[in-house]
């Protein structure tokens, strides 16, 4: 499988985010998967594509052409292979089509925005494809307990809980990813 990581890119993150990050890469290229992630050398970025070449998988990196000047010291220039975009918009839409399932790892506004895109993009029916929020050290914790208030308040269909799952432990979501079957759940039980 293609695995699109989301996550941070900061160079000041906790080591044990970048840690963890880097050894579920390892886990899941051990598995036979590789990776699909906007081509950061640095945070969760940089610690999925280390641990995915560790373990013996691929990486495609998925960059703006602004990055090459702007941003060069951020990007990992050792993918396997390379996409160049015009747009960050560009960015996530070549990274969800590559992508067969989605991991989300700690980060910041930029990685929630594309958490919530890809949900929403899930809930409206125009992909069936994995999500999983890994949870490292509770991260997450508060996120799913908006969700779910959101849920509480009726803003949120309890359906939706189907369209992704939380994991504390790497083995179990290399589990949910390879065997997810969302079938029979329609949009319109999601609206």
């Amino acid at each position: 499988m293609e695995l699109c990581v989301f996550g941070a890119a900061s160079k000041t993150i906790d080591e044990k985010y970048i840690s963890a990050v880097e050894a579920m890469g390892e886990y899941l290229a051990q598995r036979g998967h590789n990776l699909v992630f906007g081509s950061g050398c640095t945070g969760s970025m940089g610690a999925a594509a280390r641990g995915f070449k560790k373990g013996g998988g691929k990486t495609h990196g998925v960059i703006p052409t602004f990055f090459k000047e702007e941003l060069s010291d951020f990007v990992d220039w050792h993918c396997d292979r390379m996409t160049y975009t015009e747009t960050m918009r560009e960015r996530k839409a070549v990274m969800e089509e590559a992508a067969d399932a989605f991991i989300i790892t700690p980060g910041g506004a930029g990685t929630f925005e594309e958490f919530f895109e890809v949900l929403t993009l899930k809930q409206l029916g125009r992909h069936r494809k994995p999500i999983a929020l890994y949870n490292i050290d509770g991260y997450y914790d508060k996120l799913n307990e908006a969700m779910e208030y959101a849920i509480a308040t009726e803003f949120i269909k309890p359906e939706c809980r189907a369209l992704y799952r939380l994991f504390d432990s790497v083995e179990a979501m290399a589990q949910y990813l390879e065997n997810d079957n969302t079938d029979g759940i329609a949009v319109h039980d999601l609206k």
